[in-house]
């Protein structure tokens, strides 16, 4: 966007807030002018307080303010996002405080400080509800995260503003993290800080997540199990009320879980498909659904304004009743692997809680022996086994589970290991009873059950998988009517009964095919190497010996299954998928002769960008290097805008319209995908 252009935005936004002010006379971001009210009593009225609807112009003033540059946690940029949000909150009328912790690198030399915002509106009662509504202002290096998650920020702001002068009989509290997306360490600290009291008061925390809605407009209500929260329910009946839509339940890990360590009841809003531009230099405020923000906010703030009410009753034993949060352990989701060889930092992150170190010692090899014990549930048991985690110079090796210390006998241990991961592999006599093995290609994990003198050991080690072949499909020629690939039959007589996922895999790929045949696509393989390892290859097939000295290879692609799709069908990740095979796509350029010499001649390598002095550049910030080949197509197929780039990137990026035939797929591909310039 010119400097003309984004003086005509400015213009129109402004003219548009102050319309919008002179109309109902709201106090906005540009305002600044909401009295403070007192916190003990309420204003005697005679009409009742009426809850405003939300106001779309405030929220994209607050999205282009919080998302015009990046806000990696601990820089000059998040520091302003702090100042900015509080001064907002304070005009509100909340009292404001900040947080601040210490964000590591990995070493203690990588230190940055995080910066929390917290505001609260206090309820006449000291022993009140407290209700939390969190979002996170940090994002990835060189993002400016206008969805990731400048999107949630605003959406809190302004849900703020509508709910700071409804009556309350309900503590509220706001609050923008810091240390996301890198660790959740804010959401962390914040509730670590809580005393005991104040956890079993909070009837609820609702966090916000990516709410740009560029790809569909799906809202999920995330929680660590899946199961409903009172908050979720109230969101629930909102949507319904308001949307005439139904947001959806779905099991998942984020910021909401640091809550339930705390044993807090806590769910997620988060859009249900991610954008393709997510944490990318791209995700900017003209890809996020400004109306579809303010619906989010209409349903929060009638959700919520529901239960503050002075009319309804206290809801602390109805929250504390939906979830059971006693104990507060990890759950471990079935058949997914477990990340062998990584830090304890890492698991406590992955696990939100500090593990108890409960051994430590040296191999016969000199190898460092450590293990933490964290609570888990495992295989659908609805109680903690205690897991010990063993780390082989610090990096995650062996974990054991005592079943049989919570009360778990070895023929319903033994029923469990068989329905998630079928008949054992291998079954072995020892002198006390038979032991199994059970080798699972889906999860990478090895499990060994070994019967003891009193009792058993259950013991989880990684096992590693090769790459098998399910499905192949053969491509089909393009015509003049339909210049796209299509995809044939399946190959090869006397393979496996079909997948029903592959169909839904199929349908997406089809899709990306490329245009013609300039790229040599010989077949599209489906296969697994098991979750997590590889979500895609590509094969590179060179010409035969004989061949004409300019013969290009030909490629075949790799999709692995597991990682697209769960084993119910649904997809892992859509959006990433669509990535990845435009990346595979890439690698075909930078393999084809033709395109791999253009490229190499616009863009011939210079010294290391590592080490290029680059004016304006402070020592110690983040410096985005530019994208290869593969990166520069993605981002030609998927940018709205690629002529608008400026610098190395926008030159990469533009010089794939030197070639019709790319234009041509990036038209076909974005009307297919329905993304629109």
């Amino acid at each position: 966007m010119d400097n003309r252009q984004g003086s005509r935005r400015a213009i129109l936004l402004a003219a548009a807030l102050a319309a919008g002010c002179m109309a109902g006379g709201c106090a906005g971001p540009s305002t600044r002018v909401l009295p403070q009210e007192s916190k003990e009593t309420f204003p005697m009225q005679e009409e009742p307080f009426v809850l405003e609807e939300s106001n779309p112009f405030y929220l994209q003033e607050e999205l282009e303010i919080l998302a015009a540059s990046p806000r990696v946690c601990g820089s000059e940029q998040d520091r302003e996002a702090v100042r900015y949000i509080r001064q907002l909150l304070e005009d509100y009328g909340y009292e404001t405080s900040l947080q601040q912790f210490a964000r590591y690198w990995g070493s203690e030399e990588e230190r940055v400080i995080g910066t929390n915002v917290v505001a609260v509106r206090l309820a006449q009662s000291p022993d009140a509800d407290i209700i939390i509504l969190g979002a996170s202002h940090n994002t990835l290096p060189g993002s400016p995260g206008a969805g990731d998650s400048a999107s949630a920020v605003a959406v809190l702001l302004e849900t703020a503003r509508l709910l700071s002068r409804m009556p309350t009989d309900t503590e509220l509290r706001f609050i923008s993290f810091s240390g996301y997306p890198q660790g959740m360490d804010g959401c962390r600290f914040y509730v670590d800080s809580l005393s005991e009291e104040e956890r079993y008061r909070v009837i609820g925390a609702i966090q916000l997540d990516e709410l740009d809605c560029s790809v569909n407009g799906g809202i999920t209500l995330e929680t660590e199990d899946g199961k409903p929260t009172l908050l979720g329910d109230v969101l629930l009946e909102a949507s319904q009320e308001l949307l005439r839509e139904s947001w959806s339940y779905e099991q998942g890990e984020g910021s909401h879980s640091r809550f339930v360590r705390g044993r807090m009841p806590a769910v997620s809003v988060r859009q249900s498909r991610e954008s393709y531009v997510s944490g990318s230099r791209f995700d900017r405020p003209e890809i996020v659904d400004i109306e579809r923000l303010a619906q989010i906010v209409n349903v929060l703030s009638r959700a919520l304004s529901d239960i503050m009410s002075p009319d309804t009753p206290s809801m602390m034993a109805k929250a504390h009743h939906y979830n059971d949060l006693r104990d507060t352990a990890y759950i471990q989701p079935v058949r997914m692997p477990i990340p062998f060889g990584e830090t304890p930092r890492e698991t406590e992150e992955r696990m939100s809680m500090e593990g108890s170190l409960v051994a430590e010692n040296t191999d016969r090899e000199g190898n460092e022996i450590t293990a933490y014990q964290y609570p888990v549930k495992w295989l659908g048991v609805n109680q903690v086994l205690l897991t010990n985690c063993y780390y082989t110079n610090g990096r995650l090796s062996v974990v054991t589970v005592d079943g049989d210390g919570a009360g778990v006998d070895f023929a319903d241990m033994q029923e469990r290991l068989v329905t998630v991961y079928g008949m054992p592999a291998e079954i072995n006599e020892g002198p006390a009873g038979t032991g199994y093995v059970w080798k699972d290609t889906v999860s990478r994990t090895s499990v060994l059950m070994t019967p003891e003198t009193e009792g058993y050991e259950l013991e989880f080690q990684e096992y590693t998988t090769e790459r098998t072949v399910e499905d192949s499909y053969g491509i089909i020629s393009s015509s003049e009517q339909n210049p796209q690939l299509s995809l044939g039959r399946r190959e090869a007589e006397g393979q496996n009964a079909q997948d029903f996922r592959v169909n839904v895999l199929l349908t997406l790929v089809r899709q990306l095919l490329p245009m013609r045949q300039e790229q040599r696509l010989l077949r599209v393989d489906l296969y697994t190497d098991g979750i997590g390892k590889t979500k895609t290859f590509l094969e590179v097939i060179p010409p035969e010996e004989d061949a004409a000295e300019n013969d290009e290879p030909v490629f075949v692609w790799g999709v692995d299954v597991e990682d697209a799709l769960t084993a119910d069908g649904r997809w892992q990740n859509e959006t990433d998928f669509v990535r990845q095979i435009l990346l595979l796509y890439g690698q075909m350029l930078e393999q084809t002769e033709s395109y791999r010499l253009a490229f190499a001649a616009a863009f011939p390598e210079e010294e290391d960008p590592g080490i290029q002095v680059q004016l304006g550049v402070k020592p110690g910030d983040y410096v985005e290097p530019p994208p290869d080949m593969k990166e520069s197509f993605l981002w030609f197929v998927l940018t709205d805008q690629p002529g608008e780039e400026s610098g190395s990137w926008g030159a990469r990026i533009r010089f794939f319209y030197r070639f019709e035939e790319l234009v041509a797929y990036r038209t076909q591909i974005r009307n297919n995908l329905k993304i629109g310039d």
